[in-house]
């Protein structure tokens, strides 16, 4: 089980006609009928700082500035469609979105800006209300908890997704048994760049994560447990270095889980225990999905991380780490499986934050390849170089002076498989 893992929620897809392929492209999450009284639930929204954003950012945008205000309700629900990404579509695209959620609403009996609508798919086409219209009336009649209904929502908001991918955790606050549930979706345009609702932005097709839990926290507090699991995750990915118009994170909470007597779970309040605990497992069950995305990146056949120490700030470690991840020469050394560590020297050079390669060192598994600004020869020979080059995903280490900045960044090979998905998309 996934979204529907936590106590208090239920689950629903269909197909609507939406993808031409015919496969399943609507899918609804929800707090069931039994959730208590709106002050036990909350929700956090993190979203795309794209210039160009789709029509359900938009609106996801004054939902969340209305819920962390006090001037409008959490939500209660999300309704995802792909296949279509409502993004460049003007004000009619704003009115769909607003039209499709609301329609979704009137079905569950909740206020229109209780649901939440999120879209993924091809950019610049009109949204086909009229068939998600259509399909609305069984998606939310087909709402159910358990394992069917956690894979069919998981398939319904893929595009060019090979896997579905989703992730549960379970953590104990003060006796209490809390539970967090997933689902994911994201393989080709992954370099999300995630905003922040409570200062400066962090820096983070289409990445839509949909996060559910049973514990009993306020909105204001969930977004600032989400928003550094966010930076910490998502914001750590890259396939192609395409930050997308839709990049979703949206978390509901229920307040339903239960204690061992059967009584409800006490609120959590932001700087306790409580709250670092739920964080650690908020964060945990990101970078699960983080990696999932990842490893299912656009024609992707291995992985690979790249941790950067000794930069002068962990802003200077990330730029070079993200430098060297976004790298196309460095990717295609990754797929052939060639230990070409010049490219990955010189991507992080090229990082704006300049080091003294005398200090520089870099290993690739367990075998250091250039060390002090000079090359050694016997490490191109050693077989553990070689194996490390064939893992599923390689290790690159790279150590750039000796200041305190430290970080990190994964991402995929490139191969001929993601120009051919890409050049194929929408002919």
């Amino acid at each position: 089980m996934a979204v529907t893992f936590p106590e208090g929620f239920l689950a629903s897809a269909t197909t609507a006609g939406i993808k031409p392929s015919g496969k399943p492209d609507l899918c609804l999450i929800a707090l069931s009928p039994g959730a208590p009284d709106p002050a036990r639930q909350g929700a956090a929204i993190v979203l795309t700082r794209n210039a160009v954003v789709g029509a359900p950012v938009l609106v996801a945008r004054r939902v969340r500035a209305a819920m962390l205000s006090g001037r409008g309700p959490a939500p209660r629900a999300v309704l995802i469609n792909s296949g279509n990404s409502n993004a460049a579509t003007g004000d009619r695209g704003l009115r769909d979105a607003q039209e499709t959620a609301a329609l979704a609403a009137a079905r569950l009996g909740v206020p229109p800006e209780a649901v939440l609508p999120s879209s993924t798919g091809v950019i610049g086409r009109p949204l086909p209300v009229g068939k998600i219209a259509e399909a609305i009336p069984s998606l939310v009649g087909a709402l159910a908890r358990g394992p069917e209904a956690d894979a069919a929502a998981a398939r319904a908001i893929m595009t060019t997704d090979l896997v579905p991918k989703s992730a549960r955790a379970s953590v104990d606050l003060a006796g209490h048994r809390v539970r967090i549930g997933a689902i994911a979706k994201g393989s080709g345009m992954i370099a999300p760049r995630l905003d922040s609702a409570f200062g400066p932005p962090s820096p983070q097709a289409t990445m839509l994560a949909f996060i559910t839990t049973d514990a009993a926290v306020d909105a204001p507090t969930l977004q600032r447990l989400i928003e550094p699991a966010c930076a910490a995750s998502f914001n750590r990915i890259s396939v192609d270095n395409h930050p997308s118009c839709s990049d979703t994170v949206a978390v509901l909470a229920s307040g339903m889980a239960r204690g061992p007597g059967g009584g409800p779970v006490p609120p959590i309040r932001p700087g306790t225990p409580e709250a670092e605990a739920l964080a650690a497992a908020l964060a945990g069950v990101c970078q699960d999905l983080a990696e999932q995305v990842v490893r299912d990146g656009e024609g992707a056949t291995r992985t690979f991380r790249v941790t950067v120490r000794g930069a002068a700030t962990d802003a200077a470690a990330e730029a070079m780490a993200r430098q060297v991840v976004d790298s196309p020469l460095v990717k295609c050394a990754i797929h052939g499986r060639d230990p070409n560590w010049g490219r990955i020297v010189t991507a992080a050079g090229n990082a704006g934050h300049p080091f003294d390669p005398a200090e520089a060192s870099l290993t690739i598994g367990p075998v250091e390849v250039y060390r002090a600004g000079v090359p050694i020869p016997a490490a191109l020979i050693d077989p553990a170089l070689a194996q490390a080059m064939a893992s599923a995903r390689v290790e690159l280490a790279l150590t750039v002076g000796r200041g305190p900045g430290a970080s990190w960044m994964i991402g995929c090979d490139l191969s001929a498989g993601y120009v051919s998905i890409n050049a194929d998309y929408t002919t």
